[in-house]
């Protein structure tokens, strides 16, 4: 006889055993945040109107560009001396100094290579900056429209979401609103993000509103992130980061995707001040553990001597900017004047009464062209629809003529 009672083996059954369990499925089998989370509606949008014959898209912000020969075949170079194994979690040495010697030279920010964390794209920059800043005791306020991923980043790791109306500050965020929401959420946790220039609106903020929001920020106790992945494009004033006024408040966030034409390498980084690096770098080892060792090698060449392809698309970007607004203005259409990034935040007539998802799904149908709309980026119903103007001219110049043809039809 004997006192040990053995557990039965979870492999075997008896006739008591159920074969499932009843009202167990998988719809509660998720984190409660994550399950308030929502597919990208820029996504869905374009991949409902993608099978639509004869269909010019302009959607998704994504380069027309070739990635410059001379980073491909640095790529090609990493292959061929086989660095195809495990990087460091942070990133290369020489990438982390490229990136510095980058943000020096380009964008006027003091960084020492320790301060900088390589990421798998902007997206891995972004979703491992708000793990680490964010619970259910904290806010993330946004400047509205926003790129949709940053209220998925909130809800998923519990925090309130405030998007601050821009509407009537042309579509910039105003200082003294900002100020209103801080004081309001005094006694949580609050992080700002930031993203200068502006998905879906191309809004550039003028170094002296920077400077101006720089100094609320310095009256509340508050973080930033600073989403710049277009900083390298804007057609007036230089880019202004509010790293430059905030530098020990501030986490820059930007990639190689929209700088160098590189979405598809999934490549970015993070730039933090010293006591927050060891944090944001434990939750980018939890997300990816590295990026790719040949991409990184890639990227360091980009970094080190891409300047002149930055120059070269930026100017083309500028070119296509005028001539795709320029075509829509003659055919009667309203828009928010873009002085960065590469996007056309365009109006819906106020003839038109239905929402922007039925208006874009009706001149997808019947233009045959593809925008987003303004509903992906604005918590209220919106009156606008964006276009990516990173085509080439001959199809800027189609879509304009179809779009003016439908809307006088």
């Amino acid at each position: 006889m004997t006192d040990i009672t053995e557990a039965q083996d979870p492999t075997e059954t008896t006739d008591e055993t159920p074969q499932s369990l009843p009202g167990r499925d998988w719809a509660d089998a998720f984190n409660a945040d994550l399950r308030q989370a929502k597919e990208s509606p820029i996504r869905a949008f374009n991949a409902s109107i993608s099978g639509i014959p004869g269909i010019l898209k302009l959607t998704l912000g994504e380069p027309d560009f070739a990635t410059p020969d001379h980073v491909r075949e640095a790529a090609e170079r990493s292959l061929r001396d086989h660095r195809t194994h495990y990087a460091p979690s942070p990133g290369t040495p020489g990438l982390r100094e490229a990136i510095a010697g980058f943000l020096d030279r380009r964008m006027g920010l003091t960084y020492e290579p320790g301060q900088v964390i390589v990421t798998e794209g902007a997206y891995e920059a972004l979703g491992s900056t708000m793990r680490a800043l964010l619970d259910r005791d904290s806010v993330l306020l946004v400047p509205s429209p926003y790129f949709g991923l940053y209220r998925n980043l909130a809800v998923a790791n519990g925090a309130r979401f405030v998007a601050i109306d821009t509407s009537d500050t042309g579509f910039m965020l105003s200082p003294e609103r900002l100020d209103e929401q801080l004081a309001r959420y005094a006694d949580r946790r609050t992080v700002l993000l930031i993203n200068d220039p502006c998905n879906p609106t191309g809004a550039a903020y003028p170094a002296e509103l920077v400077r101006r929001i720089a100094q609320v920020v310095e009256r509340h106790r508050t973080i930033v992130v600073s989403d710049e992945v277009y900083a390298q494009l804007t057609y007036g004033e230089p880019h202004e980061s509010i790293a430059r006024y905030l530098p020990d408040r501030t986490i820059v966030i930007d990639s190689t995707s929209k700088t160098y034409a590189m979405t598809g390498w999934r490549l970015g980084y993070i730039a933090a001040p010293e006591p927050a690096v060891a944090e944001l770098a434990k939750s980018h080892q939890l997300a990816v553990g590295s990026a790719s060792m040949f991409v990184m090698d890639a990227a360091e060449e980009a970094y080190r001597n891409g300047d002149a392809d930055i120059d070269r698309m930026r100017a083309a970007y500028h070119a296509r900017r005028d001539l795709f607004s320029g075509l829509l203005a003659q055919a009667g259409f309203d828009y928010v004047a873009p002085s960065g990034a590469f996007y056309l935040y365009v109006r819906v007539p106020d003839s038109y009464h239905g929402s922007s998802t039925q208006y874009a799904t009706a001149m997808a149908h019947e233009a045959l062209v593809a925008c987003v709309p303004g509903d992906a980026f604005e918590d209220s119903p919106s009156r606008y629809i964006r276009f990516s103007y990173a085509a080439g001219e001959d199809q800027l110049r189609e879509a304009a003529r179809r779009i003016g043809e439908w809307a006088r039809g």
